[in-house]
Parts: structure tokens; sequence; C-alpha cells
């Protein structure tokens, strides 16, 4: 699945719960129980990620847009039908991006790159059934990259493929992260389809990463 399809279905979660809430008269899910009176929560989920990087000197003038695999896990409490809240870690994953140099025998670029982030959300659940939610949520990330890349050096050693410049780096800052998802219950345990994206503004490698996983929590009763 690439970026852009993950992109698709997000939106596409988005105008679906907005139909189906014209549709249908929102009905209350069952609250908090007697020995859970917050609605306490944990799960995980397992997904596709995009990890992004816009072009900077210190990664070598690289960019990146590449899919790869991720995975989350987050506590969340919902006191009250309609509203909730969540801490949790994503988990964005790694990848590689090369660049082919255009003499035949010089060395290609190579761009590695990792993301991951705590994130801490204000969730807003509209009941659609009293066994099935769409929910957005909003919050904000401490969004962590760290890269390493390969590239030929400006020197005559790069026609015989032994003139490389090898560069590193990493950084954290916080970011507004936001998302929308969909969770069907059965009892304690409540399946969800979620994508969540990180709007990496303060981030100074730059490039938003973004994720599209199904997962599952329990409920403690």
């Amino acid at each position: 699945m690439t970026a852009k399809s993950a992109r698709i279905l997000g939106l596409c979660m988005v105008a679906g719960g907005t139909l189906l809430l014209c549709a249908h008269s929102a009905m209350a899910q069952e609250g908090p129980t007697q020995g859970n009176p917050l609605g306490v929560y944990v799960g995980a989920g397992l997904g596709v990620s995009d990890i992004r990087q816009d072009s900077v000197a210190e990664n070598g003038d690289l960019s990146m847009d590449r899919s790869t695999v991720g995975w989350d896990a987050f506590i969340g409490i919902r006191p009250l039908p309609y509203l909730g809240a969540e801490v949790g870690y994503l988990d964005f994953g790694s990848t590689h991006q090369y660049e082919y140099a255009p003499l035949a025998f010089a060395p290609e670029s190579r761009l590695h790159e990792s993301a991951d982030a705590p994130v801490a959300f204000a969730v807003g659940y509209i009941p659609l059934q009293p066994w099935w939610d769409v929910y957005l949520k909003a919050g904000g990330a401490r969004l962590h990259k760290s890269w390493d890349s390969e590239m030929p050096s400006a020197c005559a050693e790069c026609l015989s493929g032994s003139g490389v410049t090898y560069l590193s780096g990493e950084n954290s800052n916080w970011d507004f992260a936001y998302g929308v998802g969909t969770q069907v219950s059965f009892g304690a345990v409540a399946w969800r389809l979620e994508y969540v994206r990180v709007n990496a503004t303060g981030n100074e490698s730059g490039g938003d990463p973004d994720m599209l996983s199904a997962g599952v929590s329990w409920r403690f009763l």
C-alpha cells in the first residue's frame, strides 16, 4: 500500500463517518462500569506508515517519501460516551531511499531514516450504534527523527567509487498530531481502524509521518 493510498483511505473514513452520522441518529454507547468509572482501556495496532523528510543540508540534501511497517501502543480513558483521552507511542518504523549517481562508476546516494513519537490525544466519539463508533483525535506528539546518509564526495576519487561522504543526525520537537478512526466493540474488546498523522512543522528535517493501522483495545471491567 502506498502513502497516497493511506491518505485516501483516511479521507474516505472521514467522509464515510459524516454520511453515516447524517443517516443515523447518534446512540449513546454503554458507559463506564462500576468497577471502571473512568472507562480505562489499553490497546495496540499494526499498519502501514509513511516516513518523509525534506531535502536539507544536514542529510546531504537528500529527500524521502517511503512506506514501511509501523505500530502503536496506547492507554486511554473514556469517562463519557462522547469524550475521552489517550496517551501512547507511535513507531513509524525505518526505511531506506536510494538515488543513483549519473556517472556509471560513482557510488549511489543512500538515506536511511527512522521516526517515532510519544503522543497525547483528546478523543471525541460519535456513537453510531451502541457497539460502533467513529472518533476524531487531536493533540501533541514529541516527534523524534534520526537519519544517516551516504553520498558521493565532490572529488576525483568518486570516479573509482571510493569517495563517499557519511552524514548522520537526529532531532526531536513537539508537533501537532491528529487522527480519525472507527471501532466496533464486542464486550470489553474493540477492533479499530485508524489513520494518524503528525504535522512536523516544528521539526527542522520536515516531512509529516503518518500511519494507517488496524488495532485492538481491551477495556477493564
